[in-house]
């Protein structure tokens, strides 16, 4: 179990306070997995995709049987996929139909500073807002989600997150799994009451993180996907408020990497297990050829126990033809180079007591966050080391994934240790146990503007983990 979650049952122990109230009923591997739609322009022009989203309440069906209220974009549990084409240009409009502010944010992707969603940049109830994303770089995943100040975690735990995929024309020449055999995997984890309403759980004063008791995939508890004997591609999001999930197979066949959060790998990774924290996002190539027709093959979570260790299993339905491959190499990825580095910071992420506060509050650099004031000014241009560090918080410590707004860094190097295999390409969000420390590294080439450093707690997010840097 990680170190965030083991903590949170401990405090919520220790004060009384139910660490869950969910009531999950749903047998295991019953609920088709469902695909999100795709969301289709309003309309094209020569260089540019409109897209139109309302963000509204809606009642859905997430439990067998049961109808849940949900915020969601265009009132869907999670939201409509968007797919973009590498370079060419995305506006999309968003109406706040709900009864609270909201903002937006594309995870991952290379966005000026007013389209980014700064958390004080919000769209207010009744109120409409557009971004613009002009899709440069790789191809890759990545997601939109709610950023609104202080209510990021309610907002996103309600249902405001959704896939945003960029298409790459030069993957085309590596053939792998395309169309129907593409699949996109956005896990959750919620709690549920009796009557199918989400309970939204935080820990005490909201700050610990919101955990949940029934595993999502697509809005789906637990669900199965029935498959031909061929390959597959799974692009996996832990959309997850605070859940950290370990994946492997039952069968004990390894997993095959072929991206991270910033796009393809350099190469195939064979892994037994893949972590993954709130906010990253990895790729797999899973062949169901190797298993013989009727075979049950389920994808787990080593993190966690019960039911709690299962997240979905897929079904060998059929024989398939497969024209798709895997290549043993996939693309260059350059690497930044640390003599070009211009400058090092430090950035830590722990607790600081505050009078008037029982349990203190998180920081970064002992700082609250304050969205007037950077704590770092970075020039345009200019390739940075960033050496970060979860300095824990006593018995309060916690894993924090910090995700970095603006572009894509490489990591350098791992408790002083170089970077795992699968951890050698671009990467927008890392994952770090209390007391490990790492140095990243960084161009800082795409827009000048106000951006965000947090963690992806969700409520650690909420509550103060997060600071603004300037670009400059």
């Amino acid at each position: 179990m990680f170190a965030g979650e083991t903590v949170a049952r401990s405090t919520y122990a220790r004060l009384g306070i139910k660490y869950s109230s969910s009531r999950p009923t749903t047998p295991r591997f019953t609920v088709p997995l469902r695909i999100p739609p795709e969301l289709r322009p309003v309309r094209r022009d020569e260089a540019t995709d409109h897209y139109e989203i309302a963000q509204k309440e809606a009642f859905v069906e997430i439990l067998p049987g049961q109808r849940t209220k949900i915020w969601g974009y265009e009132g869907m549990f999670p939201g409509p996929t968007i797919r973009a084409l590498r370079g060419r240009k995305v506006v999309v409009r968003h109406s706040n139909q709900l009864k609270t502010h909201t903002a937006v944010h594309l995870h991952g992707g290379v966005t000026a500073a007013q389209f980014d969603g700064f958390p004080t940049d919000t769209i207010m109830p009744g109120e409409s807002r557009s971004y613009e994303y002009l899709n440069r770089g790789c191809g890759t995943t990545l997601w939109y989600h709610d950023h609104a100040m202080d209510h990021t975690g309610r907002n996103i735990y309600m249902g405001l997150v959704g896939l945003y995929l960029i298409a790459d024309k030069r993957e085309g020449a590596l053939n792998l799994p395309s169309d129907e055999y593409d699949i996109p995997l956005l896990l959750q984890c919620h709690s549920f009451g009796e009557d199918g309403r989400i309970e939204y759980h935080a820990g005490p004063a909201g700050r610990m993180g919101a955990y949940g008791d029934t595993i999502l995939v697509n809005g789906a508890p637990w669900p199965r996907l029935d498959v031909g004997a061929r390959k597959y591609r799974f692009r996996i999001l832990n959309a997850s408020n605070a859940r950290a999930f370990r994946l492997s197979l039952n069968s004990g066949r390894p997993l095959v990497q072929i991206a991270t959060d910033g796009g393809l790998l350099p190469a195939p990774v064979k892994c037994d297990s893949i972590s993954i924290a709130m906010a990253e996002r990895v790729e797999i190539v899973l062949d169901f050829s190797e298993y013989p027709i009727g075979s049950r093959v389920t994808l787990q979570n080593q993190e966690g126990k019960g039911a709690l260790g299962d997240i979905m299993q897929f079904e060998v339905a059929r024989e398939e033809r497969d024209d798709s491959s895997l290549p043993e190499k996939l693309i260059d990825v350059p690497k930044l180079d640390v003599q070009s580095s211009v400058r090092e910071r430090r950035f830590d992420f722990g607790g600081t007591p505050f009078l008037g506060f029982t349990f203190g509050v998180w920081t970064i650099n002992g700082k609250r966050f304050d969205a007037e004031t950077p704590l770092a000014q970075v020039r345009y241009g200019d390739v940075e080391v960033w050496h970060l560090r979860n300095r824990g918080f006593g018995p309060l410590s916690m894993l924090h994934p910090i995700h970095i707004h603006l572009g894509h860094f490489q990591i350098l190097e791992r408790n002083r240790r170089a970077p795992l295999p699968w951890e050698r390409g671009w990467k927008d969000t890392i994952s770090l146990q209390p007391h490990e420390d790492a140095k990243v590294i960084m161009k800082f080439d795409g827009y000048r503007g106000r951006y965000l450093i947090h963690c992806h707690n969700l409520e650690h997010e909420d509550h103060s983990m997060m600071a603004r840097f300037d670009v400059v």
